[in-house]
């Protein structure tokens, strides 16, 4: 039966046999004087009792039984066997007849809450105990330590187990028991939110008591809430930060943190149970289950009950509700109730977050899967603890983790330019798990060994035997990583992570060390003998009540008592050799002791694992003695972040380490495969750790950092015993210090060849099994970083060397990342006709090359150079050509093959100091920023951008030393495209450059607040522009819209001055008004005439408010001089000379004319002149037409270049152009979207989509409409027309769009004047005609200006008219209606009013007295009312009856171009005779006579606004085919009515009739 365990009684080994087969493997042994209990990894437990005499020598003497109890845990004293249940409860067996004693069950104290109702005191389940005589432990699931017994120093004497509030704050691992005292290995809370606005009461648990009313109703208020709990459902611990770092052993734990107001988040507590058993006992069989059992459970405990989650989070979340009176103002309907939206808002926000922590929980398993194979070490990883206890939290400099982080982000740069999200992404990733591992890792490392009792025999580890009130820590074991602890009756036994093994206490045994049987206060390393050089490692260790038990690779070792003949000597216990098994774990109880087996044989890495932990060893050596006092006293210099980057990436590699030994010793006990390994399973994580120490060394190397260091730490002695074999030579102290120093630190990186042996010895061990290919590709990394190290090691050597012999340089260019790679000393290469007394030395760095001219240097950083052979002439030969931004240098080489090696360096150097580089050679277009110094444009300018071949080109930014900023394109050196200019002297431009200047469209704000919209030529304004100078309340205050030229108004525009209530039309020159213009005035006064200079002299019109006009000559506005005539509104005028200003007095020599004609005829209230003095309407805006002409590449009208030889050759080269401003524009605008913002929302998507739609079709060149129009292509004209004028991408959507807008701004705002009506009509019929004349240019089958096309259909039935006004005002009028229509009711304000007045009288009457009044006939409104006598009288019924009608007339509001409403018109009359034809029949057609007064109901009815000015409109902009015909009589119907309701009878019959 040895294939389950070897079992002695001192020395002497016992003979057993199962009387029931063992399930799983043997894990744990306890006695009772001779009865023997051991249980199983399946929690089976078997008993057996040693016979006091044998038979024969053969007879075993002992029988183990299978006991029917679930065993998770079990302990003993000397008189009961405890044993923990499935369930969490502690059994007390009597060992003599194995009957249950009693049951033992933890119970939470009975809380009250806030209402002062009490909850039952819940049960706590135990995973792990421990006994004596005098006491007992309990480690509870989520980590707290529960006693009984007599234990004054923990405050506790009952015999009912309370929970021990001294390690409130920390999670205890491990208990152990002695005779008369205790042991615990406790490991700090992870800290992982800090917050320090919260109190301690803002933490207090809130308790929920179900029997309580209050609670249920409160709870009930959130319809996901439930009770809350100590626990949340993600198994966090919401409780007050307890953290001791005090060693004073008479305060606990939980009182000395009270500094730190920290909200603290625990593991899951079954995964922390777990996790503490790991990292204490270092196997998975010690927890009592199987290999597959165990992994299942671990692995089970990361999934999050999601719907519990979301309804703790409520319960967290309700705090808000006291806020919720700061919504009651934005939601006043809920006022009376104002939390309810609140509560509900929170519970919404739990369902979200519970949506988000559904997500992670599946990315935490992801994660958890693919951090290792092993179970162990990815519960490790989940529970590590920031840093090495006092290394991080307390001694480490604060920004050393982000120097850390920071040293990753550039040791893998990605160009952010690229898109690579993903790649930032898996970076992100990296970077996380390699802080998971660290963490776990500091973990490993930082535990703590808590002692109290009786110190009698120095049991406690003190150092000395004076009692202790409370609990002491054991301060020789910190930050060192204790897995395992055992006691017997008077001596602790401690195992480290390393392998070393410690023992104290009793020694009357030789039980501590054979070397004195004095007993031993403090912890004493064990080792087989004084002269040991080296303390040997330790597999395992287990204690007896007088005796100790060592397991190490070469055997077991018995010390202490084992019989009364033989005490003090070490035995060495023999395990005989079998087939196929191998050594598990030893155990010891009462005199007892065992070796359990596994049947697998022993794993040949022995050697492998003593390595890396005498590694561990002299890691955690040099880390207490040198990086921990440097960090203390480093001091601030001006590399201090390099020397803070070291110690940080050391104390990362220290925690690899310990999991590493960790991953290692599981796979010696059988506890994982080869490949979960951590050199294995984290390869890429443990490799770039690594690559982060190795640039760390290699900076301080580079430097000269040792010496440094060396100056300010004093090497202890230990450190110097550790490497002084090491060092070469006789040297003195301070250069043997510096030598020892750089051993220390580089210990690891000489170290690392042991890495590519130990996953030799995994590959050779594991065979082809399962991971032979992760193995091998572990094994090919690992090669590649010693290659690299060694490489990296001695470039850093050379600089070093160079930057001490190198001068001035040092202090100007010496920087800890760089790294010589050539220059011209060793290396020749000289500058192509230099002269012959002028010397030059070239510098080739890791980032930058120096040429060195005589006494001065230039720098020139290597992303911004470009290096490419020149071919070999007569005259030049090896010569490589070097460009710079602001240098052309070309050099060469006294051979070929120093040429090919010079240009590899340099090629090599650049594609290493760029972003993302694909291919051997460096790119031309590149990425990168450059300060210029010398360059004429760009001198004390940085650029950071797009560059080709040494000029910027493409996107890029550039800022001067003077606050000058330039974002937007490039075009070799020069700014080209679109760009933005910030001058703080000037202002910001935003818009097009050219050739380095603003050329194109674009937009200035002047400093001064004036505004600047229009384009630009040479850096000034040019062409058509808007400019808003002032505002409002300004002293000055005016808008210009109109033509420039290098920056003044010259030519046509609009000047509306705010300050002096003017508006002025008319030509410009040289910022003054001058040539023919006009000026309106908010006094409703009009003036027309010819402008010098800003003042109008000579002959001119001015016009009053009420109708009296002047005419004559003028010495300024509002001021005659000469001969003129005055007309009033009366019909009365003076002519004849008048001088002054009308407002003052004029002095006149003149006639008076009376009008004595009849007062009823008309009085012309406009001079002779009237529109005669100002700029004809073809001369306005032409600058706009002009800059559309320009973009089509044709000449204007009437130019002397204007040629119409070629149409068809002249009709391509337009759409060409089209073609490529479109492309342009278009592009000019992503460029646009992608600066403002990078992430658009669903809406700007699909109209992003629609653009680009459009832009397709209207980038394809149209081949109809060329030659021939018929009604298909003309409507494909039609189409693609209205498409072109709705794209602003499109020359003809600007042109409209710029058209419209001065358009509107000439006739639109306060500033207008019921005379502009007739300049608003002549100057929108000349935009429509040259506007269609560029139409033409794109379609030249449509029929030239000022004639029309009919195309008839094939049935003849309908036909379609063709002209400027059918294609255009359909566009056109609908974007000026605005402006236009409150000219024409401002022309007809009189006669509208009158309408109105006269239109309300009339629709107060009945429908039968109105329409009587009318005179329509009876028969239409009587057989109605006929009808419906009987069934349903109404009283509207006529307006019912033409309701259709009405409503139809109405839509006349809604339409804007002279066609649309002659349409609605026409079905106006249209619904009418269906009226009628129901009525009548349908064959009835009735007259002129008939339909005139029904219609005039229908007009009065519809009650249109400003009909009057609606019938305007029409006649202005009806095209002539239209007056004749039928839409032309149904005019002049409605016409006729708004007379009639305007005029008197007397005037229509006058006029009309």
């Amino acid at each position: 039966m040895e294939r389950y365990m070897y079992l002695w009684r001192g020395p002497e080994k016992i003979l057993y046999t199962f009387g029931d087969q063992p399930s799983g493997l043997i894990c744990r042994l306890v006695t009772v004087k001779d009865h023997v209990f051991v249980s199983t990894t399946t929690n089976n437990l078997y008993h057996g009792v040693v016979a006091t005499h044998l038979e024969s020598e053969t007879c075993p003497l002992l029988t183990f039984k299978r006991v029917q109890f679930y065993a998770v845990d079990i302990a003993t004293n000397s008189d009961y066997l405890f044993i923990v249940n499935d369930a969490g409860q502690v059994l007390r067996i009597d060992p003599s007849d194995m009957t249950h004693v009693e049951t033992i069950t933890l119970r939470e104290e009975p809380k009250s809450c806030s209402h002062g109702y009490k909850a039952d005191n819940e049960s706590v389940k135990v995973k792990s105990l421990a006994a004596s005589d005098n006491a007992m432990l309990f480690i509870a699931e989520n980590g707290q330590l529960w006693a009984n017994g007599d234990q004054p120093q923990i405050d506790i004497k009952t015999s009912e187990p309370k929970k021990v509030t001294f390690f409130d704050g920390r999670i205890v691992s491990s208990v152990a028991c002695g005779a008369n005292f205790n042991v615990a290995l406790v490991r700090k809370i992870i800290r992982t939110m800090k917050d320090d606005t919260d109190s301690e009461n803002d933490l207090e648990e809130e308790v929920f008591v179900s029997s309580c009313p209050h609670c249920v109703s409160d709870v009930m208020l959130s319809p996901v809430s439930q009770p809350s709990t100590d626990t949340c459902p993600l198994g966090l611990h919401v409780r007050q930060s307890s953290e001791d770092r005090s060693t004073n052993s008479t305060s606990a734990p939980s009182t000395a943190s009270k500094d730190h107001d920290n909200a603290l988040l625990l593991d899951d507590e079954k995964r922390f149970d777990d996790l503490s058993k790991t990292l204490t006992n270092g196997d998975n069989f010690s927890d009592g289950l199987p290999i597959e059992l165990q992994r299942e459970e671990k692995k089970n405990v990361i999934f999050i009950n999601t719907e519990a989650a979301r309804q703790f989070l409520t319960r967290q979340l309700s705090w808000v509700s006291s806020y919720g009176n700061a919504g009651e103002e934005l939601l006043a309907e809920c006022a009376d109730r104002p939390t309810r939206i609140i509560k509900q808002n929170v519970s919404n926000m739990a369902s979200l977050v519970y949506e988000g922590v559904k997500t992670v929980g599946d990315k935490v398993v992801t994660l958890s899967r693919h951090m290792s194979g092993s179970s162990d070490n990815n519960e490790a990883q989940d529970s590590g603890q920031d840093g090495l206890e006092d290394g991080v939290t307390g001694d480490t400099k604060p920004t050393a983790t982000s120097l850390a982080n920071s040293l990753r982000c550039e040791e893998f740069p990605w160009s952010s330019s690229a898109g690579t999200s993903d790649r930032e992404l898996s970076e992100q990733g990296l970077n996380e798990r390699i802080n998971t591992l660290v963490r776990a890792g500091n973990s490993l490392l930082s535990t703590e060994l808590w002692t109290w009792g009786d110190i009698q025999y120095g049991q406690l580890g003190t150092g000395d035997t004076t009692k202790r009130p409370r609990p002491i820590l054991v301060e020789k074991f910190h930050n060192l990583g204790i897995k395992k602890i055992v006691c017997g009756s008077y001596h602790v036994l401690a195992l480290t992570l390393d392998g070393r093994a410690y023992a104290w206490g009793r020694n009357n045994s030789f039980q501590v060390t054979p070397q004195s049987p004095t007993d031993q206060s403090s912890p004493r390393l064990f080792s087989c003998g004084p002269s040991s050089s080296q303390p040997e490692r330790v597999r395992d260790m287990a204690a007896g009540e007088n005796h100790t038990l060592i397991m190490t690779s070469t055997g077991l070792q018995l010390m202490g008592k084992y019989s009364l003949e033989r005490t003090g000597e070490i035995i060495q216990i023999k395990i005989p050799d079998a087939v196929g098994y191998s050594a598990k774990q030893i155990l010891s109880s009462g005199s007892y002791s065992c070796c359990t087996m596994i049947n697998q044989p022993a794993c040949d890495i022995s050697s492998d694992l003593t390595n890396e932990q005498i590694f561990l060893e002299e890691m955690l050596m040099v880390y207490q003695n040198l990086i921990k006092p440097f960090q203390k006293k480093g001091g601030a210099t001006q590399e201090s972040n390099v020397y803070e980057t070291l110690c940080q990436c050391y104390t990362e590699l220290i925690s690899f380490t310990s999991l590493n030994v960790l991953s290692l010793w599981d796979y010696y006990d059988h506890n994982g495969e080869a490949y979960e390994v951590v050199v294995v399973a984290s390869i890429e994580e443990y490799i770039t750790v690594y690559k982060h120490y190795l640039n760390a060394i290699c900076d301080v190397v580079s430097l000269g950092g040792f010496t440094h260091i060396a100056r300010i730490i004093d090497v202890p002695q230990t450190l110097i015993s550790l490497f002084m074999d090491k060092v070469k030579g006789s040297k003195s102290k301070k250069a043997n210090n510096e030598a020892i120093i750089a051993l220390a630190l580089q210990h690891p990186l000489n170290r690392l060849n042991r890495y590519k042996a130990m996953v030799h010895s995994l590959i050779r061990i594991n065979g082809p099994k399962l991971g032979i290919e992760r193995l091998q590709e572990a094994l090919g990394k690992w090669e590649q970083i010693c290659d690299e190290q060694e490489r990296r090691l001695k470039e850093a050597e050379t600089t070093k060397q160079f930057w001490e012999s190198s001068g001035k340089l040092v202090e100007l260019l010496r920087s800890p990342d760089r790294r010589l790679i050539r220059e011209s000393r060793t290396h020749p290469i000289s500058v192509l006709n230099c002269g012959r007394f002028s010397t030059h030395w070239f510098v080739l760095l890791t980032d930058i090359l120096i040429h060195v001219n005589g006494t001065s240097h230039t720098v020139h950083p290597l992303p911004t150079l470009w290096v490419e052979p020149l071919q070999d002439t007569d005259a030049v030969q090896n010569a490589l050509s070097v460009t710079t931004p602001e240098d052309s240098l070309v050099l060469y080489t006294p051979t070929p093959a120093e040429r090919t090696e010079w240009l590899q360096a340099l090629q090599t150097a650049i594609k290493r100091s760029l972003l993302r580089v694909v291919g051997h050679v460096p790119p031309l277009v590149r990425s990168s920023s450059f300060s210029f110094t010398k360059h004429s444009l760009y001198k004390d300018a940085k650029y950071t951008g797009r560059w080709l071949n040494g000029k910027p080109h493409g996107t890029g930014k550039l800022e001067w030393s003077d606050g000058r900023m330039y974002v937007g394109h490039f075009h070799r050196g020069i700014m080209h495209g679109t760009g933005k200019m910030e001058i703080p002297t000037q202002g910001i431009y935003e818009g097009q450059w050219k050739d380095g200047q603003q050329n194109g469209y674009g937009t200035m704000k002047y400093i001064n607040g004036d505004i600047y919209e229009g384009h630009f030529k040479d850096s000034l304004p040019h062409g058509h522009g808007i400019k808003k100078e002032g505002h409002f309340m300004a002293s000055v205050a005016s808008i210009y819209i109109g033509e420039w030229v290098a920056g003044l108004k010259q030519g046509y525009g609009v000047m509306d001055d705010i300050t002096t209530g003017e508006k002025y039309l008319g030509l410009w020159n040289n910022n003054m008004k001058h040539g023919c213009g006009l000026i309106v005035t908010l006094d409703g006064i009009y003036y027309e005439g010819v402008f010098m200079q800003d003042i109008l002299t000579g002959h001119g019109v001015m016009i009053f408010e009420d109708g009296t006009h002047y005419e004559g000559e003028f010495r300024s506005a509002g001021v005659f001089s000469g001969k003129g005539t005055l007309t009033f509104s009366s019909g009365d005028k003076i002519e004849g000379n008048m001088n002054g200003a009308w407002n003052e007095g004029v002095k006149i020599t003149a006639t008076l004319h009376m009008n004595v004609a009849n007062c009823s005829s008309h009085v012309n209230a406009k001079p002779t002149s009237f529109g005669k003095l100002c700029v004809p309407p073809d001369q306005k805006w032409k600058a706009i037409f002009r800059q559309c002409y320009q973009q089509l590449g044709v000449s204007e009208p009437g130019s002397k270049n204007n040629s119409t030889a070629n149409k068809i050759g002249e009709t391509q080269r337009v759409w060409q152009n089209v073609a490529v401003v479109i492309t342009n524009s278009h592009q000019d605008t992503i460029q646009r979207r992608k600066d403002i913002a990078r992430d658009l929302n669903s809406s700007s998507s699909t109209c992003r989509q629609k653009d680009r739609s459009n832009i397709n079709q209207l980038e394809k060149i149209p081949q109809f409409g060329w030659d021939s129009l018929n009604l298909k292509t003309y409507d494909e004209v039609h189409d693609y027309l209205i498409k072109a004028f709705e794209s602003l991408h499109h020359p003809l959507g600007t042109l409209l769009t710029e058209v419209a807008a001065a358009y509107t701004a000439t006739y639109g705002g306060v500033r207008v004047h019921p005379l502009l009506l007739s300049h608003a009509v002549a100057e929108l019929h000349s935009i429509t005609s040259r506007i269609y004349h560029v139409v033409t240019l794109l379609f030249p089958a449509l029929p030239p200006g000022g004639q029309e096309l009919i195309l008839e259909t094939e049935d003849s039935e309908e036909s379609k008219v063709v002209s400027a006004a059918a294609i255009l005002h359909p566009i056109l009028l609908p974007r000026v209606h605005s402006a236009l229509f409150v000219l024409y009711a401002l022309h007809n304000k009189k006669e509208d009013d009158a309408y109105w007045k006269r239109l309300m009288k009339w629709n107060k009457q009945p429908d039968i007295t109105l329409m009587a009044f009318l005179g329509i006939d009876p028969k239409f409104w009587k057989s109605a009312t006929t009808n419906h006598i009987g069934e349903h009288p109404l009283p509207n019924d006529a307006e019912q009856l033409f309701g259709d009608a009405v409503e139809t007339l109405q839509q006349l509001k809604t339409t804007f171009s002279p066609l649309e409403k002659l349409l609605v018109i026409r079905n106006t009359f249209e619904q009418m005779t269906q009226v009628v034809q129901r009525q009548l029949g349908s064959t009835y057609l009735w007259t002129m006579d008939e339909l005139f007064p029904v219609f005039h109901f229908v007009v009065v009815r519809a009650r249109v606004l400003q009909l009057g000015s609606e019938i305007n409109f029409i006649e202005d902009f009806m095209e002539p085919y239209l007056q004749n015909g039928e839409l032309g009589i149904m005019f002049t119907t409605l016409k006729v009515c708004g007379i009639l309701s305007t005029e008197s009878l007397k005037f229509l019959q006058e006029h009309f009739w």
